[in-house]
């Protein structure tokens, strides 16, 4: 029986996941594996948005007429040992990125350059053009040329200017031994990338090499940020043969804020990956091995240690009083190391501008603060176990305030004693009313929910949900897609995120967020899908007023959720219900007869039971 592949083949391949920024970079790791021993190699990358063409060219070996042809073979092995081993990237990268791309090349002292073309409707819709007459041109060209440019048009996926920047970010991450080692340099559209280097607390940084009881080696090291960070910058870079496979990867560490400095580098060489090269393996023995035994390592364990402490005075209180109450980002400074902190601190010295403050903690002299003047600036006394700060959600805030009232005080004031005795007292006051309005921590959510296999926030939520918390400062709730990924299909290319907020505080999630997401209040469908040209990840804000008691929803609520965002318009959505219902069932987390009580309540019984009669 003749088994050849059907011809929809290629375009197939390119629906398989990717992301715009892991396509690219399947052509750049083969661009890596071209490169001359010995020699540095250039990579240029442009992101053409006006033009709409994604263009990858390197100045390595190139190619002759043979290997430009093996390169359109499905699976082949280039056996070389590289980067690009399953002999699939190029055509499923360059598919899922476009429905056209060429590749030309030129070896080293050739005076032929080699063309091959791909251009889906016109390989689709012609019986001529098949596997086995596949056209490769030929043409003169510079001698003293060689490499291999590849171009892709007809693009699948948006570009826009602001893209350029955030791949020159990630790529300094991704390529970063690559690049630190002088073996390439990479530009995008026109700029050279960086390797990443991130400013660790000094003494936290140490080695990492791990005998593993199967003979294996993993090398690397670990350290702690100097700033801890609050957009989920954190965690282990995960390396593969020197290029980046899993960036800020919670491996061997829990996702927790506590450990939100926590960083390091893993080269884990011999753990197997998948073909497109954007994750390992996590159910193979090798993955476990190597979890396990790094979470075991003393380095990591003090890392942790040091960064779940807050460090003493690593938490640079000098800032507090540089910016606070100016800015509010001071809020996201950490609340656990800011406890911690206070609970530990003795003192410390510190100015605003040119006014010096000399801060001392005690424990039960009364009141919340003593200030004296002296001639660099202020003497300042802090009872360390005042309530007042009990009514902030970042403790350092009131210290913040304080340093502010102490330079009133140096500034003239003519009876210092009264001055600070009646601000003790209007202190103690803001608390009593705090505490009588719910004010400070008491606004967080009640409920973090434990993780359930197969159902918990998708993995580029989770810092962001850590975020919320410090943060936000009102109750909040992921839903929809955002715990039901695992059993979508369409999301991985382009989600639309739920959060649900209390009514009139959507716009104050702006803040939180950043720029990693495009968030939107309470769209219309034609919003969300004009941003979607844009962006791949968006997140919709609803201000519903359901009372909110957990951070994300029960899967009940979850798939509820993601029907109500369907019959918005979210129509990318609305073929997934079923299918995702009946995973949900058949895993074991959804029972029906909840969802139908939950539908009962929301007056769409009607509506979902034909999803119900088919689970």
């Amino acid at each position: 029986m003749d088994i050849t592949p059907d011809k929809s083949l290629i375009s197939k391949l390119g629906r398989t996941g990717y992301r715009t920024e892991q396509a690219v970079a399947e052509l750049v790791d083969n661009a890596i594996d071209a490169r001359f021993e010995g020699t540095k190699e250039k990579i240029t990358v442009d992101l053409d948005f006006r033009g709409g063409r994604i263009t990858v060219a390197d100045d390595g070996r190139g190619m002759g007429a043979r290997a430009l042809g093996d390169a359109f073979i499905i699976a082949r092995d280039p056996g070389k040992g590289g980067l690009g081993r399953f002999g699939m990237g190029m055509k499923s990268a360059c598919s899922s990125l476009g429905e056209a791309f060429e590749v030309s090349t030129t070896e080293a002292g050739s005076e032929s350059m080699f063309t091959a073309k791909y251009n889906e409707k016109e390989w689709l819709g012609d019986d001529s053009l098949g596997w086995k007459n596949f056209e490769i041109s030929e043409r003169t060209a510079d001698r003293d040329g060689h490499g291999t440019t590849v171009s892709i048009s007809a693009l699948r996926v948006p570009l826009y200017p602001n893209q350029a920047p955030n791949f020159r970010k990630r790529f300094g991450i991704r390529y970063g031994p690559h690049l630190a080692d002088g073996l390439v340099e990479i530009s995008i559209n026109s700029r050279a990338c960086k390797p990443a280097s991130p400013e660790l607390r000094d003494g936290t940084r140490h080695d990492i090499s791990i005998d593993l009881p199967s003979g294996k080696r993993i090398t690397g090291w670990v350290g702690v940020l100097e700033k801890r960070s609050i957009k989920g910058d954190y965690g282990i870079h995960l390396y593969w043969r020197g290029r980046l496979v899993k960036a800020f990867a919670k491996f061997g560490i829990r996702r927790h804020p506590a450990v939100a400095g926590v960083v390091g580098k893993l080269f884990l060489d011999h753990v197997p990956v998948n073909f497109h090269k954007t994750g390992f393996i996590k159910e193979t023995r090798e993955y476990a091995e190597a979890e396990e035994c790094f979470h075991k390592d003393p380095s990591l364990i003090e890392a942790i240690r040091v960064c779940s402490s807050g460090g003493g005075d690593g938490v640079r209180i000098q800032d507090v009083f540089e910016d606070c109450p100016a800015k509010p980002s001071i809020s996201m400074m950490g609340i656990e190391k800011a406890e911690s902190f206070l609970r530990g601190a003795k003192g410390f010295a510190a100015k605003r501008g040119d006014f010096g403050m000399d801060v001392r903690f005690v424990e039960g002299h009364g009141g919340i603060y003593k200030a004296e003047s002296v001639p660099e600036g202020a003497r300042i006394t802090v009872e360390k176990n005042s309530a007042a700060f009990k009514a902030f959600r970042n403790p350092l805030l009131l210290l913040g305030w304080i340093g502010i009232e102490a330079e009133l005080l140096a500034a003239g004031i003519r009876d210092p004693e009264a001055f600070v005795a009646e601000r003790n007292r209007r202190w103690s006051e803001f608390v009593e009313q705090s505490a009588l309005h719910g004010a400070g921590r008491s606004a967080r959510p009640v409920k973090i929910p434990a993780s359930t296999p197969n159902y918990s926030l998708s993995d580029e939520l989770t810092d962001l949900h850590d975020a919320l918390i410090e943060g936000f400062g009102h109750r909040f709730q992921f839903t929809a897609a955002c715990t039901l990924s695992p059993f979508m299909r369409n999301v991985y290319r382009r989600a639309v995120y739920t959060l649900h907020v209390p009514k009139g505080t959507g716009d104050q999630i702006l803040d939180v967020v950043g720029d990693g997401f495009a968030t939107l209040v309470e769209p219309s469908s034609a919003e969300v899908y004009a941003v979607l040209d844009l962006r791949d990840r968006v997140i919709v804000v609803r201000e519903t007023a359901e009372r909110l008691t957990s951070t994300w929803a029960s899967p009940e609520k979850a798939w509820m959720d993601l029907y109500r965002e369907a019959a918005k318009g979210i129509t990318m959505y609305a073929d997934e219900l079923d299918w995702v219902f009946d995973e949900l069932v058949d895993s074991g987390l959804v029972n029906p007869a909840t969802v139908r009580a939950l539908a009962k309540r929301r007056g769409v019984s009607r509506d979902i039971e034909p999803y119900l009669e088919v689970a």
